[in-house]
C-alpha cells in the first residue's frame, strides 16, 4: 500500500506536467477518451475504460472541431478566431496533435473571380507547371480574400483540387492557392484525420486577406465556351494576338463567303475579336464563336506549352 505522502507526490507531479490554466483546460491527455488519440500521446488506457475523461472545455473543442471536419461555418471559424492563443500554448504541449506542420506546403481549393483572374493574366507573369499529374498555370502571388476568419488548408495538393469551387457558379474559376505553414495555421493533420475518420491532412489557417502562390487548371481555361463570351479574355494577352489574328481572318473569310451567296454586305468584317464576340452570331451557324474561341485559345496554351 502506497503511503499517503507518496499518493501527494505522485498526484502533484500529475499536476505538475502542464501550467494550472491549461491543466484546467485538457488534465494531462488531450481528447483522453479517443483511444486513437491518446495511444498518439503514448498515454496508458485500461483495458476497462479511457485514458483520460475529456473536460467540459476540451469536449466543446472537440465538438467544434468534429463540426468542422463535416462542413465548414462561421460559428466555428470564429471558436478558432477566439481560442487562437490558447490553441497555440496547447500546441506546444500536445505538439503531435495540435502544432500545424510548420514550413510545408498548405493547398486550399476554392474559386476566384474571373475578372480578378482576367487582371492576373494581364499583369503578372505565369508558367504551365504539373503538380501531382495535374497541368496547372502557376502564378507566384495571387491576392485571397476568404469569407471566413478561419478556413481549411490540406498539405495534400491532390486533396486540395477536389475542394475548388463549383463549375457551376457563373463568374469565378476554380484555383488552389499555395503558401508555406506558418504561426497562422493550428491543429496537426493526424488529429484532423482521426476525428474526421477519413485522411485529408487538413490543417487550419486562422487568418483574413493574404497573396500566396495559386495554382489554376488549364482545363479552366480552355473550357471558356462554359462561360458568357464577353467574359473570354484569353485573346488579349499580347503573346496570344498571333493566334487569334487566324480566327479574325477565318471569320471575314465566312463573312465575304456569306455576303456574296446573299448578293448583298449584309455581314461586315470584324477588325478585333470582340467585333466578333458582338456580331458572330450575324453570319452562318458554320462559324460557332465560342468553339472558334476554344480552338484557337488552345492552339495558343498548346503553343506557350512548348
Amino acid at each position: 500500500m502506497k503511503l499517503a505522502s507518496q499518493v501527494l507526490r505522485e498526484v502533484k507531479a500529475l499536476h505538475e506536467k502542464l501550467p494550472p490554466d491549461l491543466y484546467d483546460k485538457v488534465g494531462n491527455v488531450l481528447f483522453g477518451d479517443n483511444s486513437k488519440i491518446a495511444k498518439l500521446q503514448k498515454a496508458k488506457i485500461p483495458k476497462d475504460g479511457v485514458a483520460e475523461p475529456n473536460t467540459e472545455w476540451e469536449q466543446d473543442l472537440y465538438n467544434a472541431i468534429g463540426i468542422w471536419t463535416d462542413g465548414s461555418d462561421d460559428l466555428e471559424a470564429k471558436y478558432f478566431k477566439d481560442n487562437k492563443g490558447l490553441l497555440d500554448r496547447l500546441g506546444k504541449e500536445f505538439p503531435i496533435l495540435l502544432q500545424p506542420p510548420m514550413g510545408q506546403i498548405a493547398y486550399r481549393g476554392t474559386a476566384i473571380k474571373l475578372d480578378s483572374l482576367e487582371q492576373a493574366f494581364r499583369k503578372k507573369k505565369f508558367t504551365i507547371v504539373k503538380i501531382k499529374g495535374r497541368e496547372v498555370f502557376h502564378f507566384k502571388n495571387l491576392n485571397y480574400s476568404p469569407i471566413r476568419l478561419a478556413q481549411s488548408w490540406t498539405i495534400d495538393p491532390k486533396v486540395a483540387f477536389r475542394f475548388e469551387g463549383s463549375r457551376e457558379v457563373s463568374g469565378v474559376v476554380q484555383v488552389v492557392y499555395a503558401t508555406k505553414v506558418n504561426k497562422d495555421f493550428i491543429f496537426n493533420p493526424q488529429l484532423l484525420d482521426i476525428i474526421f475518420g477519413r485522411k485529408e491532412s487538413e490543417t487550419v489557417r486562422v487568418a483574413k486577406e493574404g497573396t500566396f502562390e495559386a495554382f489554376v487548371d488549364t482545363s479552366a481555361i480552355l473550357n471558356t465556351w462554359r462561360l458568357e463570351p464577353k467574359d473570354n479574355f484569353i485573346h488579349r494577352l499580347p503573346s496570344a494576338k498571333p493566334f487569334f489574328a487566324e480566327m479574325i481572318k477565318k471569320y471575314n473569310k465566312i463573312v465575304d463567303k456569306e455576303n456574296k451567296l446573299a448578293g448583298r454586305d449584309y455581314a461586315q468584317h470584324a477588325a478585333t475579336v470582340e467585333d466578333i464576340i458582338e456580331f458572330g452570331d450575324v453570319i452562318s451557324i458554320s462559324f460557332n464563336v465560342d468553339r472558334e474561341y476554344t480552338k484557337y485559345a488552345k492552339k495558343y496554351i498548346n503553343a506557350i506549352k512548348k
